[in-house]
């Protein structure tokens, strides 16, 4: 291949991935639902939420609001779970302890109203114990043997553990939207 077929080449797969690109889509979760029932758009987030498997702790029509428990979120071997709404997340649930609380508000918005999803996420916190022999690997964090790994900590171990907020998960607020739009 000569110096000018290679430019050539690498031109038309310029031309070719630019026009292939589409228009970006600039609409963010954060721009919610419109809807115009408050009670009907309530109703089909609690569905949808309780078919993700989150557990409602709160639901207030008059306020126009929903949160739930904390989920868990889905391992590689939970193929039917569906809180795992793009490729990092599911690596980063399979890499981490992560839990996921769900908020749905519906606010008025220039005199409509709008439904928006919140899904704050949260990473598990224990902190090491030093390690003074190789041997005493397995219980590094917990009070494990090597043949039985337990999540049992002592009492200042379990003073330390926290969850700390690592931020929403904006494509799993995209994808309970659009469920949620779905249901209307």
């Amino acid at each position: 291949m000569t110096y000018r077929t290679g430019i050539g080449l690498l031109g038309l797969l310029a031309t070719f991935m630019a026009g292939c690109g589409g228009s970006v889509r600039t609409e963010t979760a954060a721009d919610g639902l419109i809807v115009s029932d408050k009670a009907a758009a309530l109703a089909a987030a609690e569905q949808t939420l309780r078919r993700m498997q989150f557990v409602i702790e709160k639901y207030d029509i008059e306020a126009g609001y929903i949160r739930t428990r904390p989920l868990r979120a889905g391992q590689f071997f939970e193929p039917w779970r569906q809180d795992n709404a793009s490729a990092a997340a599911f690596a980063r649930a399979n890499l981490d302890s992560l839990r996921r609380t769900a908020e749905v508000f519906v606010e008025p918005d220039d005199g409509r109203m709008r439904l928006r999803c919140v899904i704050a996420v949260e990473k598990l916190s224990i902190p090491p114990r030093p390690i003074r022999r190789m041997a005493h690997l397995t219980n590094m964090y917990t009070d494990s043997t090597q043949r039985v790994q337990t999540l049992a900590v002592g009492r200042e171990a379990a003073e330390q553990i926290e969850w700390i907020d690592i931020g929403p998960d904006e494509a799993l607020q995209r994808y309970i939207t659009a469920q949620i739009e779905r249901r209307l």
